[in-house]
């Protein structure tokens, strides 16, 4: 593989913030080819929650990989230098619009496009999923599930936990009503893997899961429309 291609992995829920779905951890660390990997968290859409790092830590320990974390809610001085020093930044869960926020106070969003143009993989669960999306169904906006923008590395728009039924409706009928454009629901248990800006692979973890292309008139899995392109 060359090492020019740019990737980003979204997960749909779970993960080793949850201490499940090993699977998906491993996939998100085998994207990169490197010998030494220096993998990356940054846990912002918990506000920086003590117990997410915790895991991040003693989950990932058993990889032969370098970790570290960056903890934005307090500061973001030197986290041009960290960032640019990772192979894989893994974004964690939590409240999407805040983190969102938090980015664009700093102007840090111009960084992580820097970082995927130059090749880090750039990969999270949850809000750490959609947040790279032009569009996002989400519940940070609430009450309920409305749209958000995303910071436009990826066309389209995404929600993920989309096996809760309530959030995958809303998201057909957003879609539908032109509400939201075109784009990808992922369940829980789910990684799908972005090349280039294109769906290439999903990686599902849970019996019964799966991940899904829906336009205004059809909802399918992702793998069979990864198939037709």
């Amino acid at each position: 593989m060359g090492q020019n291609q740019k990737k980003i992995i979204a997960i749909g829920g779970g993960g080793f913030t949850h201490r499940s779905d090993e699977v998906l951890d491993k996939f998100v660390i085998d994207q990169c080819k490197k010998k030494q990997i220096n993998f990356g968290f940054l846990p912002t859409a918990s506000e920086d929650n003590k117990d997410k790092i915790k895991l991040f830590y003693s989950e990932l320990d058993k990889y032969n990989i370098q970790l570290s974390h960056f903890e934005l809610c307090s500061s973001s001085n030197g986290f041009e230098e960290w960032l640019m020093a990772q192979d894989i930044i893994y974004i964690g869960g939590g409240n999407t619009k805040f983190m969102i926020k938090v980015w664009e106070k700093n102007n840090l969003i111009k960084l992580f496009k820097d970082a995927y143009n130059s090749g880090i993989i750039l990969s999270g669960i949850s809000a750490g999923a959609v947040c790279w999306f032009d569009w996002i169904l989400s519940d940070s906006a609430g009450p309920g599930y409305n749209p958000l923008r995303g910071i436009n590395i990826l066309s389209g728009s995404c929600t993920p936990h989309s096996s809760v039924s309530e959030r995958m409706s809303q998201y057909q009928a957003d879609i539908k009503n032109s509400k939201l454009p075109p784009g990808i629901a992922i369940d829980d248990g789910v990684a799908v893997l972005f090349v280039d800006g294109s769906a290439k692979e999903v990686c599902a973890a849970r019996n019964g899961c799966d991940a899904y292309f829906i336009d205004k008139n059809s909802k399918i899995s992702l793998n069979e429309y990864i198939n037709k392109l």
